[in-house]
């Protein structure tokens, strides 16, 4: 008997097997441990953002090689924290719709490839950081002001039709499944791909929150999770996208009033 699932694909969890539980308890016991390693891994500078009392960096040069790799190796074990919490029901409900295809590695390089745009959009972020850095280095009503309009700029993003696009998309295996099972099943590094266009769409979607993660202080454990929490509710429960677009106006409601009155953040 097939086991139902819902409209997106998403079965409820109420109806997960064993091995549905197991494997998302996997993904969950990889996410704690992503957890502990970001608070080892933090150093003080990655906790604060020009929004919440970020210094300038005393070494120089600003970029380097060697900055970049220790942001990225942080940054990947970051967005493992956050994100993988969020796609275990829509791990599982590949799993149940790809059935016996499942098999042989697929679901491990599904979410390999996942990880792999979110590492590589650490460049990115790198620069992003690094420039918020600089504005430190203009005072205190400077940084505020920058990262207000990165909150007036993500909260506007939340009513795009380019993030409703990619947030059906991010939640939905069975759009994922409809049109990339074969290449998905065919070999792992056809699993890959499609695990890395997976993750292209929840970059799309979840791009203007990383930065106001930036803005607010990377590697803060209370800001982590507080961006974690908004991605995987918009991400799995039915209302997401009405969640969203609160998130919007108060994303930007707050970005125009420290524009106005940068001193109700500044110590």
């Amino acid at each position: 008997m097939t086991r139902p699932v819902g409209a997106r694909g998403i079965p409820s969890p109420r109806t997960w097997s064993r091995v549905e539980v197991l494997l998302a308890g996997i993904l969950l016991v990889l996410a704690a441990v992503s957890w502990l390693l970001t608070n080892s891994l933090a150093m003080p500078d990655m906790r604060a953002g020009i929004l919440t009392g970020l210094q300038p960096m005393r070494l120089q040069p600003l970029v380097s090689v060697s900055g970049l790799g220790l942001f990225l190796g942080t940054w990947t074990v970051m967005m493992a924290a956050m994100m993988l919490p969020g796609i275990a029901p829509f791990t599982v409900g590949i799993s149940r719709l790809m059935g016996a295809r499942a098999g042989h590695g697929i679901l491990p390089m599904l979410t390999m490839g996942y990880l792999l745009v979110w590492g590589a959009a650490g460049v990115f972020g790198y620069l992003v950081a690094r420039g918020f850095d600089a504005l430190a280095v203009g005072g205190g009503a400077t940084g505020v002001r920058a990262g207000a309009a990165v909150l007036l700029a993500a909260g506007t993003y939340q009513f795009t039709p380019l993030k409703r696009w990619c947030l059906v998309r991010c939640r939905s295996p069975l759009a994922l499944v409809v049109r990339y099972a074969d290449l998905a099943a065919r070999s792992r590094p056809g699993a890959l791909l499609v695990g890395a266009r997976h993750g292209g769409y929840c970059l799309g979607c979840c791009w203007a929150l990383m930065v106001v993660l930036l803005a607010a202080g990377m590697m803060s454990l209370v800001w982590m999770a507080v961006i974690a929490a908004v991605i995987t509710v918009e991400k799995v429960l039915p209302r997401g996208e009405m969640f969203g677009h609160v998130v919007g106006v108060l994303l930007a409601g707050l970005g125009a009033v420290l524009l106005i009155a940068p001193g109700l953040v500044m110590v």
